[in-house]
């Protein structure tokens, strides 16, 4: 008996020290966009407030956009980070459980210093006016926040890469490639430098027939008939020998989003000469993220050293 109890304190004294050294990984920090600025293109009487689903994954109603920072205790002399924009069809943020803090750990382990993931506002218009351009605005003003805090960040900010997952995916391919036009106040053509984009079956084009039923609708709304908006956004038009070296992996089985969307993009890519590697798998449907029992695969891997042979990213 006396053998038992000191089993159950060695237990209890094992996990309390596997607590303590996990959350000591990384820390975390919340930062709004646009704090103490005017948050452009918000409406001045907004009525609407956030909302957070049941499940606690997928927000809607944002009218104070924010990015959730994820800091490696472990500094790597490498100084990337990485800026995660989540999916959700322009109709949701789909963020995840605990602020994207999960996929925020896959990245750390993998050699980020950094990593931040953005809760951008939506298209709504209701909240704000100019919809189409809102997500963008939001993803080059949390880019340039990246770029300011790289000394206390420990960030080289030659090595900062952008992640997006299906409408997400949309919005790192537009801040990839639509940087021809500023839409964030104050930021500067150099706090929009990248070095490589990770795409999870994005969506990609505006146009039929491969375009997602609800993303453009989402975010053009009533401008959704307009062709030069839709050939615009549409990403495939958009890749020039500027674009960063790319990631890109896809489902067949993708019912909601088509892997031709990804198709689209790798032949644009490979027309104008840029570095990409693109992964096709079997099964996994919309949305398997880091759910690796419905891929089959720990997709991770090869995306790990991809990361390390196409680009600087972890090069010290």
């Amino acid at each position: 008996m006396k053998y038992f109890k000191n089993q159950k304190l060695f237990v209890y004294v094992f996990i309390f020290i596997s607590i303590q050294i996990y959350s000591q990984e990384y820390s975390t920090e919340i930062i709004k966009l646009w704090e103490g600025e005017k948050t452009p293109f918000n409406k001045e009487n907004i009525k609407l407030k956030e909302t957070l689903d049941e499940a606690g994954k997928r927000y809607t109603q944002i009218s104070e956009p924010t990015i959730y920072v994820y800091r490696n205790k472990e500094i790597k002399n490498n100084g990337a980070a990485l800026l995660v924009c989540p999916g959700g069809g322009y109709a949701k943020v789909a963020i995840g459980n605990n602020n994207g803090e999960s996929s925020a750990k896959h990245f750390l382990k993998m050699g980020f210093n950094v990593v931040a993931v953005l809760k951008y506002r939506l298209p709504d218009t209701l909240i704000v006016y100019s919809q189409e351009k809102v997500p963008l605005c939001d993803a080059q003003k949390a880019l340039s926040i990246i770029h300011q805090n790289s000394s206390t960040w420990s960030i080289d900010k030659d090595k900062i890469a952008v992640m997006g997952s299906s409408a997400g995916g949309h919005l790192a391919a537009s801040l990839v490639n639509l940087q021809e036009q500023i839409i964030a106040p104050g930021v500067k053509p150099e706090d929009l430098t990248l070095a490589a984009s990770i795409l999870l079956y994005p969506v990609v084009s505006f146009n039929l027939p491969y375009r997602h039923k609800g993303s453009y609708k989402y975010l053009l709304a009533d401008k959704s008939n307009d062709q030069t908006l839709l050939d615009y956004y549409s990403m495939e038009n958009k890749v020039s020998k500027n674009t960063t070296p790319t990631y890109i992996i896809h489902a067949l089985d993708d019912s909601s989003v088509v892997y031709q969307n990804s198709l689209l993009y790798c032949e644009s890519l490979k027309k104008h000469n840029v570095t990409y590697k693109y992964v096709e798998l079997e099964k996994g449907g919309h949305g398997f993220g880091f759910n690796f029992k419905k891929t089959g695969v720990d997709w991770t891997i090869d995306l790990e050293k991809w990361l390390h042979t196409e680009t600087n990213l972890f090069k010290n």
